[in-house]
């Protein structure tokens, strides 16, 4: 029964491969706290350093099954409120790749509550899709006439982002595609291939007791497709005699069944570490086996050696 699961996936993804190459859909990550850069252009600068992060993700044990790997770094410029970002994401099913590079700018300021910030993303998605390896083949369908497709268009998005005053609570919205020069495969000008993404996301710190807990929740929206939400709950474990150090240790839940687990830390010497680890409940996908995650990160600067601690966000 595994076996023949495992076979009508392979199959499916073939499928759904030639579905992707006919719509756009973002890339899924689960530690989005680690560096909220991957989802909104306004957390460019948010810290008074350069941070640098880089995330691997791979989902499943079945050839063509999804991975990501993104690259982020931003910083905050020193005589003006503004901060800068660079993004890059290479995402990979089946036979279509998509990669991604984004140019952040965002603008800060202080009210009485907190910190705010605007952003906005320039960015450039470069699309190919090996049509010669499907096994699947519509012969109707004018967008296999010309072979392997390779495309490309330019993107601009923004976002918000804000914090309090004590740095424990934060919450953020974004459309980081929001609008697309060609949002259509010029292989195939009757296909709608660009869908907007839009993310709502927000948490904060609880204490009780010297026990620090972090919920959080992100919603993510695609034009035409169903609600996602992830629901996550942190706990905060600090070795104080250790100047730097702090760990999160994680649970959450996504509203397609899945579950994880997660564990990030700050490290002296401005080291940054996260793994999370997913998996299905119930369902197909149960039977693929989990979903694997890995961040690490490098803070530059700051009034010390070590990037102060905690950090929340």
């Amino acid at each position: 029964m595994r076996k023949l699961l495992h076979i009508l996936f392979v199959t499916a993804l073939a499928l759904f491969s030639a579905i992707q190459i006919h719509s756009q859909q973002d890339y899924l990550a689960s530690q989005y706290n680690f560096n909220s850069l991957m989802l909104n252009p306004a957390y460019a600068g948010a810290h008074p350093y350069l941070q640098t992060s880089t995330m691997y993700r791979n989902q499943w044990k079945v050839e063509g099954a999804p991975t990501t790997q993104i690259i982020c770094a931003d910083g905050r410029l020193k005589k003006v409120p503004i901060g800068l970002g660079f993004t890059f994401t290479s995402d990979k099913i089946g036979i279509v790749r998509e990669r991604v590079i984004g140019l952040d700018a965002s603008y800060h300021f202080r009210t009485g509550w907190g910190k705010f910030s605007f952003g906005l993303r320039a960015g450039h998605v470069g699309y190919f899709a090996a049509l010669d390896e499907l096994v699947y083949w519509e012969e109707d369908d004018p967008i296999y006439n010309n072979g392997n497709i390779k495309e490309g268009f330019l993107t601009l998005g923004f976002g918000a982002f804000a914090s309090s005053n004590s740095g424990k609570w934060f919450g953020g919205v974004s459309i980081p595609e929001h609008y697309a020069r060609d949002h259509t495969l010029r292989s195939a000008p009757e296909t709608r291939f660009y869908k907007r993404h839009i993310y709502l996301y927000g948490g904060g710190v609880l204490t009780f007791n010297n026990l620090e807990l972090k919920p959080s929740v992100l919603i993510r929206h695609m034009e035409t497709n169903p609600m996602l939400m992830d629901m996550n709950l942190h706990v905060s474990v600090v070795d104080k005699e250790s100047k730097g150090l702090q760990v999160w240790l994680g649970a959450g839940l996504r509203t397609n069944r899945s579950f994880l687990v997660s564990c990030e830390a700050n490290l002296p010497n401005n080291l940054r570490v996260g793994y999370s680890f997913d998996v299905a409940g119930k369902g197909l996908y149960q039977n693929l086996g989990a979903t694997h995650e890995i961040q690490i990160g490098f803070n530059f600067g700051g009034s010390t050696t070590v990037i102060q601690s905690p950090r929340y966000f």
